[in-house]
């Protein structure tokens, strides 16, 4: 018969610490464009509906999220994410499932499923699930289990401590540097050259519709480098895209501009947008004003969708992001290929001063040698 050995005190606390760690993880680039449908490294403003999980590092001024959670992957994080505070841009920000963590208060916030944590106060809106609220709830339709240093609503049934679902959320709001995940990333497909043979053509007769055409490599991948031409592919007179892309499961596009604009009608968006990464590097401030297809990625600039037609099907991870079209779902199914970090400037004057100091022991043995 076997032995059972009874956990020390000592190796208990160590497994809790070895579990904690393990749930609290930072994401990687791929994780961040598969659990997520939005993130923003600071400010979000939206009056339109996010149908997948949301991160915000700042404030957020929103309107509707988590719409179609049966396609969002199983994640720690809550539905919704703010570490600042949250309010709605129309009379209320409703989140449909998943729950809600948000750092500091929230106004008028409705979350109709999921658990919910707020670490400031709660002013207006309603909670239907568990909910634990550090500060004071004014006004505010408490339907769950709760906590809250003070109330003025109808009585509510206590919670006496966070739930695991809490836990969990309130440790991955902070695991991950969202900012620099994205600015790596951007980086990194920055280096990636063209795939051979890769083109870009626009139609002589009326000089508006662009045509993406290439063969990928024997991994599925295909690189557009865009920089030289990206400010002639999104300017006013371009009307289409289109694609013509064979054998292709990841198709990377590189631009450099600061500023870039497109009113484009875009072929096969929701097709497309799960294999496509758009990465607007150096790029301040990007605007679609159609639907647009793929993973939006400007690491250190704004994204703004205007107007209601100009629905994004893939992703977008910002610095700010103003939303005012719809985002959905088109979860990235594509590589990152695989891609060696790219030193910071940092780095290199560390490398040429450990370099020198080399060199100069070095001197000192020859000479050291010579003299004996």
């Amino acid at each position: 018969m076997a032995r059972v050995f009874p956990m020390t005190a000592l190796a208990a606390a160590a497994l809790f610490v070895a579990n904690a760690q393990a749930a609290t993880t930072p994401l990687t680039a791929t994780q961040m464009l598969q659990q997520f449908n939005l993130v923003v490294s600071k400010d979000l403003h939206s009056t339109s509906h996010v149908q997948g999980r949301t991160f915000v590092g700042g404030d957020a001024v929103a309107q509707d999220f988590v719409q179609k959670p049966e396609k969002i992957l199983a994640s720690d994080y809550a539905g919704v994410t703010v570490l600042g505070n949250m309010s709605s841009s129309s009379n209320q920000a409703h989140v449909d499932a998943l729950g809600l963590y948000v750092g500091g208060s929230t106004t008028n916030v409705i979350v109709n499923k999921g658990d919910a944590t707020v670490g400031g106060s709660a002013t207006g809106g309603s909670f239907q699930g568990n909910t634990w609220i550090n500060g004071s709830a004014t006004n505010v339709n408490l339907n769950g289990a709760t906590h809250a240093a003070s109330s003025n609503g109808n009585p509510y049934k206590p919670l006496a401590e966070k739930t695991s679902t809490m836990l969990k959320a309130e440790a991955a709001a902070t695991s991950t540097d969202f900012g620099s995940v994205m600015t790596t990333l951007s980086k990194q497909l920055s280096t990636l050259k063209g795939t051979d043979k890769a083109s870009v053509t626009i139609d002589t007769q009326t000089n508006s519709k662009v045509t993406f055409s290439g063969k990928a490599d024997s991994s599925g991948l295909l690189v557009f480098d865009l920089t030289g031409i990206d400010d002639t592919i999104f300017s006013p007179k371009i009307t289409d895209f289109y694609f013509n892309l064979t054998g292709a499961t990841t198709v990377i596009f590189n631009t450099d501009e600061t500023t870039l604009s497109l009113n484009a009608n875009f072929q096969d968006a929701e097709a497309n947008g799960s294999k496509f990464i758009w990465n607007f590097a150096g790029a301040s401030n990007v605007t679609v004003e159609k639907t647009f297809g793929g993973q939006v990625l400007v690491a250190g600039g704004t994204f703004t969708n205007a107007g209601g037609g100009a629905n994004v099907e893939g992703g977008v991870y910002a610095q700010s992001v103003n939303e005012y079209g719809q985002m959905h779902i088109q979860t990235f199914t594509g590589t990152i290929p695989a891609i060696a970090a790219v030193p910071e400037p940092e780095t290199y004057a560390m490398l040429l001063a450990g370099l020198g100091i080399v060199g100069f022991m070095g001197r000192r043995r020859q000479k050291a040698a010579a003299a004996r």
